[in-house]
């Protein structure tokens, strides 16, 4: 994650360059169906990065992408609450991470009240659930019913991420409930990187652990691990989860060209498994993995764009393949 300072500013930056409040279509206006450029006032796109690995990697190629379209993206950090709040309030137009089902509580209320729209699924195939090394689960912790019994060579301790964060409240909720009698047990709320070094001490001195485990993530390529079953109640079957991509009510009417890109937009879980541990393992900015990924994948990409214009009109595909041909910073 990154420095607390990052979110202070951040959320200056939003204050700074809110607009002024004013109706707006409905969320589910249809988009235009013919190549228009979008009007001056959606130049600047606003795309929440909530500091997961997964979302700086998504994130960054929307930003590569509309940046060569001649938009000028910004991505502000937030958490996963503020996004939405700054989403209901026009203050963030898109955000590209909204996990499901662990995180519908978040977005849940927003959706009710119509302040914002899922209009992609953007990864399929996921997964996030509690989950264990593998030598654990050899020894017999392979299901939300066997916890209980591992309390005390666990410490009574589940290890989670960031206070706020959805699968935190899931876990909470099971403690609290005493759902699969874990009451004694409590959370441990970390970032994403303090989680990642516990498990790695821990599996280093083959120490029983129980944490929050998702894929994609390079943890999957640098950990022995297993998800539990048994939690289909807390996390869906199988932990298994959707990503989807997230638009402010109104957006879609205001700027159809960015958001034909935005509803086309959709990864692998290896193009995903491949960015992030570029990110994490070897240190390497967001925005040049994301460069990297574009340019190495034109496959994936090319369709995306099909009847997208750039800022002025042009076909927006090559204006995209013109950027990427150039050096990264260019």
């Amino acid at each position: 994650m990154r420095a607390a300072r990052a979110l202070l500013a951040s959320l200056a930056l939003l204050c700074a360059a809110a607009p002024a409040a004013r109706a707006g279509p409905p969320a589910g206006s249809p988009v235009a169906a013919n190549p228009v450029a979008d009007a001056p006032s959606c130049v600047p796109i606003r795309l929440s990065d909530v500091g997961w690995t997964d979302a700086e990697a998504v994130t960054a190629v929307a930003v590569r992408l509309f940046d060569a379209l001649g938009y000028r993206p910004q991505a502000p950090m937030l958490t996963l609450t503020m996004t939405y709040i700054a989403m209901r309030d026009r203050r963030v137009d898109v955000f590209l991470s909204n996990w499901e089902p662990s995180g519908h509580l978040a977005i849940a209320p927003f959706l009710a009240d119509g302040s914002v729209q899922r209009i992609a699924t953007n990864l399929s195939g996921a997964h996030y659930t509690l989950a264990v090394p593998d030598y654990v689960w050899n020894a017999g912790l392979r299901d939300y019913k066997d916890i209980a019994a591992w309390g005390r060579r666990l410490g009574y301790m589940i290890f989670g991420l960031e206070a706020g964060n959805d699968g935190n409240a899931l876990v909470l909720a099971i403690i609290r409930g005493n759902q699969f009698n874990l009451g004694r047990f409590r959370l441990v709320e970390s970032s994403e990187q303090g989680m990642l070094s516990q498990l790695d001490r821990d599996v280093q001195s083959r120490r029983p652990i129980l944490f929050l485990g998702w894929e994609p993530h390079p943890m999957n390529m640098r950990f022995p691990i297993r998800y539990l079953t048994g939690g289909e109640s807390v996390f869906g079957p199988d932990g298994g989860a959707s990503v989807h991509t997230v638009i402010r009510a109104g957006y879609g009417a205001a700027c159809p060209n960015a958001v034909r890109l935005l509803s086309r937009i959709h990864f692998t879980i290896q193009d995903e498994n491949t960015m992030m541990q570029a990110i994490q393992r070897d240190r390497i900015d967001p925005s040049i993995v994301a460069w990297r990924w574009l340019r190495d994948h034109p496959a994936a990409w090319s369709g995306w764009l099909d009847d997208v214009v750039t800022r002025d009109g042009r076909p927006g595909r090559p204006a995209v393949a013109a950027v990427l041909g150039r050096r990264p910073g260019g």
